[in-house]
């Protein structure tokens, strides 16, 4: 996989990208965004440092808001920037469909 493609630099480069966070409180379809906004941020962070793995936990929580994404994404407007939440939804799943396990050390 070359770096156009591969997910872990994928994931990064979407994260990075500068966006305009003017909210302080959103939420939509019984979903607080904001929230959802930080908890994807530290597990994304996690992902890419891990080189594209994430324990089962955070894989839970990652997989938990991608379905709270997909359940808010229809009810956005434009006054909620759906451009971030879309950004957000392709984060999210990447990382579930590229997650490689940790290998766990037995003794």
């Amino acid at each position: 996989m070359d770096a156009a493609t591969d997910p872990v630099d994928a994931v990064a480069r979407l994260w990075d990208e500068p966006w305009d966070r003017k909210w302080n409180d959103l939420e939509v379809a019984g979903v607080d965004l904001v929230s959802l906004d930080t908890r994807l941020g530290g597990c994304a962070c996690t992902w890419v440092a891990n080189g594209g793995s994430l324990h089962e936990r955070g894989m839970a929580t990652v997989r938990l808001i991608l379905g709270q994404l997909e359940r808010a994404i229809p009810e956005l407007t434009e006054d909620d920037s759906p451009d971030i939440w879309y950004r957000l939804h392709e984060i999210a799943r990447l990382i579930v469909a590229h997650n490689a396990p940790p290998t766990e050390v037995i003794s």
